[in-house]
């Protein structure tokens, strides 16, 4: 490129070009963020939006990402179609019967379909940590992460209740903050920061996910304490002694500035690793209570709302839609449920 440059060129203009010619040498890998299948897991949501995917969650698996986005052109050739119906109800790994109002007997409400479907197919085991111990538990993060206050920090935390109890189940989800030699800032009950959920009572419902956002120094609980330098993401469950039984399927912190999550096993992949019941700031052996179980990866309230969406980008007209959700059949390690969903459409297949 230098060669270019004429004898009149400055210093200034020569280097500029020996930079260039340095980054045109770099390779791009153009053909692989086009590709579904070889795109980088991270950069799937910008191809999702260049491919004008309808329906889009970032919770979903990734293989269910990828084909969504192979999905996408011919989704919009058949767009309005019964075929589209289908195939937006297919890739959520499960099968449908779905009947037209002309089909049923007696005939159903003219220009209606219904969707019949299993969600057992589409579920998949993980691991989560159950607690059932008749009273309030507090769980803490064991190794302390290091922050910076001025960052934007966020915890999510993911639970759900499997048994009620007489009283009152509540929940809340933060940190406890610590200053540089490891001591615990927060001192005793109720001064920790509970920036996720603070005292949300828990019922029998499904799973339920809670994110709050932490920054600064000051009295609020979305604030560090002042002299913050490190913090333990902690829970509570079943508070105040109630005797029902948590399930937590995650509890993660964000750095919003690098885009990582910083607590070593969120999801007890690795059982208790890295958890504990201590209140102390000190870093305690993994002592968490409760047991390692495994759940369905998709509740039912999530499966609706994916479905509903993706019907609706099927089928793009005004719509109304009715339930009917079958028992609930619960097993060790095993969730089995029907589905129904009745959906007014006000037109006709095209």
């Amino acid at each position: 490129m230098s060669d270019l440059l004429p004898p009149s060129a400055t210093q200034q203009e020569r280097a500029l070009a020996s930079v260039t010619e340095r980054i045109e040498q770099l390779p791009v890998i153009y053909r692989q963020l086009w590709n579904p299948d070889q795109c980088p897991v991270e950069f799937l949501p910008y191809l999702a939006w260049a491919f004008s995917v309808d329906d889009w969650n970032d919770d979903w698996p990734e293989h269910i990402k990828r084909q969504s986005l192979k999905d996408a052109l011919y989704q919009h050739r058949i767009k309005g179609s019964l075929k589209a119906v289908e195939n937006a109800i297919a890739r959520f790994g499960t099968t449908a019967n779905i009947t037209e109002w002309w089909q049923q007997t007696p005939k159903g409400l003219p220009h209606t379909f219904s969707v019949d479907l299993s969600a057992q197919d589409n579920e998949r085991q993980l691991p989560v940590l159950e607690i059932g111990t008749g009273h309030d538990e507090w769980v803490f993060c064991s190794e302390p992460i290091p922050v910076q206050t001025s960052r934007v920090y966020r915890i999510r935390f993911k639970v759900r209740q499997t048994v009620d109890s007489p009283g009152t189940d509540k929940v809340y989800a933060g940190v406890a903050t610590l200053d540089k030699a490891f001591r615990n800032i927060s001192g005793g009950a109720g001064t920790y920061r509970y920036c996720a959920v603070s005292g949300h009572e828990l019922t029998v419902a499904g799973w339920q996910v809670f994110d709050g956002e932490i920054t600064g120094t000051g009295d609020d609980h979305h604030e560090f304490r002042p002299g913050t330098a490190y913090i333990r993401p902690m829970f509570i469950v079943n508070y105040r002694d109630g005797t029902g039984t948590a399930q937590v399927a995650e509890l993660e912190c964000w750095d919003l500035f690098e885009n990582k999550q910083l607590i070593p096993n969120p999801r007890f992949e690795n059982g208790k690793q890295g958890w504990s019941r201590s209140h102390a700031g000190e870093t305690v052996p993994d002592n968490a209570p409760g047991t390692i179980k495994t759940a369905a990866f998709r509740p039912d309230a999530d499966l609706q709302d994916d479905i509903i969406n993706a019907i609706k980008q099927a089928k793009p007209l005004r719509s109304d839609f009715t339930f009917n959700v079958g028992t609930v059949h619960t097993a060790p390690f095993d969730l089995q449920s029907q589905l129904s969903i009745t959906v007014l459409h006000r037109g006709t297949w095209e």
